[in-house]
């Protein structure tokens, strides 16, 4: 916005000097601005992108549900081999104790107060998380940190789409302790994130509306094509909800829903999360039951995302298995990726720190050549 130019002329004009100082002034000043210029857009573009979480506007970690899947029958196998490849098996089983509607009009409808609760002392319509985390070992090779078995006895909405009881097996690559303060302030007729423009005051609610798209597109980036990222959508403690709405159930529509629908959570910039959602008609039958879809991503600079996916359900055990296959993470962008996204920012002050620094570099260098 200034006229640089300008500026470092007339500054090297302050020493009237011959003519050939004021050049080599002019010329020198001229490269270290650009070098200067250069590190601090580097600076800058980290700074932006971290995740805005402020631990000042956080909730109890125990609202991110029970700290173990044990009663999802839950077990993971893990396997890389030397071409850099690995898989990931998660099982679970669906736990016949979680509670079910019959009245689903007066049941699942958050607008009855006071609401209808289920065996469990919970209203119907409310989410039931389970999470755990992963090893060490699938951590350095995924870039995931924990699993979360998520049951919707009502579903969720879009209700013509997802109103319907099914398993959300949320797959995060933040800890809970991260995921505790994704806070926001909310509808009023919804748990979602309020996206009203100036609704969100923090940089825990700013985070959700965060979304890093491919240069020159609305494509999200590390997220397959036709993915939109739906803006009434974003869950305190989940993050947003990205999926190809063209090919979304619809009952309104007689298209009822029949297989996992693959989702990519975002927040603050990145990727939070990604899940298949399972309809509890996939794996909940006499008859054994098989998806399985290819994943690729625009924009991608996440390697270790899942190139595929597949879910099983064997009628004779009642478990459910999701196959997970991709390449595994980069050590080095895996850790600067984590490092990124665990700050905490407190606004422009580090990119002014070392922009003047920069400034009083150049400055004494100019000095320097003018006054040898």
């Amino acid at each position: 916005l200034l006229d640089i130019d300008s500026i470092i002329f007339n500054f090297c004009k302050l020493n009237p000097r011959k003519d050939s100082n004021l050049r080599c002034c002019f010329t020198k000043i001229m490269f270290f601005s650009k070098v200067a210029l250069n590190v601090i857009l580097s600076i800058l573009s980290s700074v932006v992108l971290v995740s805005a979480i402020d631990q000042n506007n956080c909730e109890p970690i125990a609202k991110l549900g029970t700290a173990d899947l044990n009663r999802y029958n839950y077990t993971t196998e893990f396997a890389t081999n030397n071409s850099g490849f690995y898989t990931l098996d998660i099982k679970f089983k669906h736990d016949s104790t979680q509670p079910l509607p019959t009245d689903v009009p007066n049941q699942c409808n958050p607008g009855i107060a006071p609401p209808a609760i289920a065996s469990d002392g919970l209203p119907y319509f409310a989410f039931r998380w389970a999470y755990e985390s992963v090893s060490e070992e699938i951590k350095q090779a995924t870039g995931i940190d924990h699993i979360s078995v998520d049951f919707n006895p009502c579903g969720h909405p879009p209700l013509s789409a997802f109103g319907y009881p099914h398993y959300d097996l949320h797959i995060y690559l933040k800890t809970p302790d991260y995921r505790r303060c994704m806070t926001c302030v909310k509808s009023l007729d919804s748990p979602a994130c309020d996206p009203s423009p100036g609704a969100q005051t923090t940089s825990n609610g700013k985070g959700f509306f965060n979304v890093t798209t491919v240069k020159g597109s609305n494509q999200p980036s590390n997220i397959p094509a036709n993915f939109t990222v739906g803006m009434l959508n974003m869950i305190p403690l989940m993050g947003g909800h990205a999926w190809d709405q063209s090919k979304q159930p619809n009952f309104d529509e007689g298209k009822p829903w029949i297989n996992p629908v693959w989702l990519m959570g975002t927040y603050g910039g990145f990727i939070i999360d990604y899940e298949p959602m399972i309809p509890l008609s996939f794996h909940t039958g006499d008859e054994d039951m098989f998806y399985e879809e290819e994943l690729r991503y625009e924009g991608q600079t996440m390697k270790e995302l899942p190139t595929k996916y597949s879910v099983r359900y064997d009628s004779k055990t009642k478990l459910i298995a999701l196959h997970l296959e991709g390449n595994i993470a980069e050590a080095d962008k895996e850790e600067e990726r984590s490092d990124r996204m665990d700050q905490l920012p407190s606004g422009a002050s580090p990119v002014v720190e070392i922009g003047s620094a920069m400034f009083l570099f150049i400055v004494t260098i100019c000095v320097l050549l003018v006054h040898r």
